[in-house]
């Protein structure tokens, strides 16, 4: 891996940092205290060429590499980790037609998605399950020319505000996961519901609902890949999406970290800035170092997918520390607030809150360390 930026990975920098500060970091906290979906954060995503930035040109995507794409989500979830959530779902929901789609399929639904003209949601986990998959207890059953759906889905980001969703459910049980086929399912299909949404502890604007399918007709051309190939396509897209939340979680870090030198330089005791103290030094070091390792196992797991050969070891890995790393790296930071770091009023409380859900989705600490084990022993 060449660790020297390419000048298109520092100008997807520049231009996202100038966009994400400008336009999102501003709205953050009143998207935290009102609960309620940015979609003009959405739009403005799309108007910038954003919502497919990684993804082939003659797809409507934007060209540029995995890289870029880290940059951009790191970027962005630097600024409002409500939206990094957002747009890192919105690729989960469309990679599985990316992946496995024919000419149709991307044509209808993942070409306006990569455009910026339509929203996706990935629809896997469900309330007895989430990292468990072969627990699916949604089922499709074949019913001349539909799959007929019924089943309930759970902490479905933007499900409610998607204009499609790529739909797991099972369609053998008795195979197991061999059992196991994946749907696109259009916003307003009768007999998709949408349940309660969630009332969060952090990134409360990427709204997440419970989906329900109650004799849900879908058109046999909506399956996506073969019948039973879903329990492996489901396992592909979640192995991009690592990367995006590894790169989300850089983004927090990223964010705390500024904010605790910024705080270091400004605050003063006993007559002198908290930076000159060598405790508040080596809490900076050892969270700056953190931070940097983090950033360095994304970009080499965005680099290998990149590259086409087999990444799933090293995108759990870079998701693990990443994720694990920001937990350090934004309690340090709020440490280092003292207590003004518990107060509102200033944004590491805020980050200290959205930080949390990177251990748990895509794959908690513990499943992310039994798939690099896996890996390591195969």
């Amino acid at each position: 891996m060449d660790f020297t930026y390419t000048d298109d990975q520092l100008e997807i920098r520049r231009m996202v940092r100038d966009f994400a500060q400008g336009y999102l970091a501003p709205k953050a906290a009143e998207i935290d205290l009102t609960n309620e979906f940015p979609m003009d954060n959405v739009k403005a995503l799309a108007e910038q060429e954003l919502m497919g930035i990684a993804y082939p040109e003659e797809l409507g995507g934007g060209g540029a590499d995995g890289i870029c794409e880290a940059i951009a989500v790191e970027e962005i979830s630097a600024a409002c980790a409500s939206t990094g959530s957002i747009i890192t779902g919105h690729y989960l929901g469309f990679d599985a037609l990316y992946l496995q789609g024919n000419e149709a399929q991307k044509a209808r639904w993942l070409t306006p998605a990569l455009e910026g003209k339509q929203l996706a949601a990935f629809c896997l986990t469900e309330p007895a399950g989430g990292s468990d998959m072969t627990s699916n207890r949604t089922s499709a059953v074949e019913d001349g020319d539909c799959y007929v759906l019924n089943g309930v889905k759970h902490f479905i980001t933007s499900g409610a505000y998607a204009d499609f969703l790529s739909v797991f459910a099972m369609t053998d049980r008795s195979l197991g996961r061999k059992g196991m086929t994946c749907f696109i399912v259009e916003k307003g299909t009768p007999g998709m519901e949408i349940g309660a949404g969630d009332d969060k502890m952090g990134i409360r604007g990427a709204r997440t609902h419970e989906i329900i399918f109650k004799d849900c007709r879908v058109p046999k051309e909506n399956m996506v890949g073969e019948v039973g190939g879903g329990y492996k396509l489901a396992l592909d897209v979640i192995d991009r999406g690592r990367i995006g939340i590894a790169a989300m979680a850089v983004g927090i870090s990223q964010a705390a970290f500024d904010m605790a030198v910024k705080y270091a330089k400004e605050r003063e005791v006993f007559g002198r800035s908290i930076s000159k103290f060598q405790g508040i030094q080596w809490m900076l070091a050892d969270i700056g170092t953190q931070l940097e390792a983090a950033r360095m196992l994304t970009y080499y797991a965005a680099d290998l997918k990149e590259r086409g050969v087999p990444f799933t070891k090293e995108a759990s890995m870079a998701k693990l520390f990443a994720a694990e790393s920001s937990h350090k790296i934004v309690t340090t930071a709020l440490q280092i607030h003292g207590g003004y770091g518990y107060m509102k009023e200033y944004p590491i409380e805020r980050l200290y809150r959205d930080q949390r859900i990177l251990e748990l989705f895509e794959g908690t600490s513990q499943i992310q360390k039994i798939v690099i084990a896996g890996q390591i022993l195969r």
